[in-house]
């Protein structure tokens, strides 16, 4: 209900801009088309296209450039080209334009309406969201624009719950012509042995693996101290491991990567080795991270006084699937569903 009535304001304040009296000036460029008239001079009347080279050609005058220049200033610019000419006294010339093709901004991703907009005066992210009927029910309030500098893609990101709640402007910025909008997916995917798996909106103040590590009500118990998140990005999705020590309890803010919809965490099942013969407590156990065999004998409670280091086998599977056994060392780190046996000794 909050991202709808978000979405009926940016609609309500974009109309409101549209139903102002007073037009700021456009400003003209290839593609768009215009209607010029003379106050008193019907034959003078005009209808055409700026050229590739924001050039159009006007009777009396030829070729007069006005790619760039606002409509206000090219209406100056042929008046006085009619006066200096001697062609008209004191001319009173109006441009109109009558299709808005320069300055076309892309809406793309989770809108009602994605496609390419005219932008017919200034305008800001929420004025061409609007135009695309805002967010789809997965969009999020996190919106990506893409802008072209100097030759150079820059890519920013905008929170609009910010600009709802707290009236932070410099999360409604001003779009100009060629800039690509893209509405995130509004939902990350928390999965595996975590207590509430599902998915997570992606909204003001939620936006890191830990934000939306909580929401999902934590690492169940059996889940693994490594979690696996899943990003996409351009279509690519980068797998990378994270050590919940450093994400929690360490507070290593790196490891705290900051997500976006379609994003994903799974947390896998807490890897186990299993030990059996002459130790004092054989059975299953939780593999921690590095673990050695010596530290996973002494998880076991030790070997009782019929066990022998020389006695001690580790059986692994390979990735074949084949079953090995190994006389490891005792400084041999364990691996996920080993099986450690101590046999007993003859002497």
């Amino acid at each position: 209900m909050r991202k709808l009535f978000l979405m009926f304001v940016v609609a309500l304040l974009s109309f409101g801009a549209q139903a102002g009296e007073v037009k700021p000036d456009y400003v003209l460029g290839a593609g768009d088309m215009v209607r010029i008239t003379v106050y008193g001079s019907p034959d003078l009347t005009l209808e055409t296209r700026v050229s590739a080279a924001g050039t159009l050609t006007f009777p009396l005058l030829g070729e007069v450039a006005v790619g760039g220049v606002v409509t206000g200033d090219a209406e100056k610019k042929i008046a006085k080209g009619l006066e200096e000419g001697g062609f008209v006294k004191q001319p009173q010339v109006n441009i109109v334009v009558l299709q808005f093709q320069s300055q076309l901004v892309s809406v793309l991703g989770d809108v009602n309406k994605p496609g390419r907009y005219p932008l017919d005066r200034p305008s800001h992210l929420t004025d061409v969201l609007a135009l695309a009927s805002g967010a789809t029910a997965n969009g999020s309030e996190i919106v990506t624009v893409t802008s072209l500098h100097d030759g150079k893609s820059e890519k920013h990101e905008y929170d609009l719950g910010a600009w709802f709640d707290h009236g932070d402007v410099a999360q409604n910025p001003a779009i100009r012509g060629d800039d690509i909008i893209f509405v995130q997916a509004r939902e990350v995917s928390v999965l595996g042995q975590v207590n509430r798996p599902g998915k997570y909106s992606v909204v003001n103040g939620v936006r890191n693996v830990g934000d939306f590590l909580s929401m999902a009500g934590g690492i169940a118990p059996g889940g693994a101290d490594i979690i696996v998140v899943s990003i996409l990005r351009d279509g690519k999705v980068d797998k990378r491991e994270i050590d919940i020590d450093q994400l929690f309890r360490s507070g290593d803010t790196a490891a705290n990567i900051p997500l976006r919809g379609g994003d994903m965490i799974y947390v896998p099942r807490q890897p186990l080795f299993y030990i059996y013969g002459e130790v004092q407590r054989s059975g299953s156990f939780r593999l921690e991270h590095n673990m050695s065999v010596a530290q996973a004998i002494s998880v076991g409670g030790g070997l009782t006084v019929r066990g022998t280091e020389r006695g001690i086998r580790v059986k692994r599977r390979d990735a074949k699937g084949e079953l090995l056994t190994i006389q490891p060392k005792a400084s041999d780190v364990l691996q996920a569903d080993d099986v450690i046996f101590v046999s007993e000794s003859l002497f």
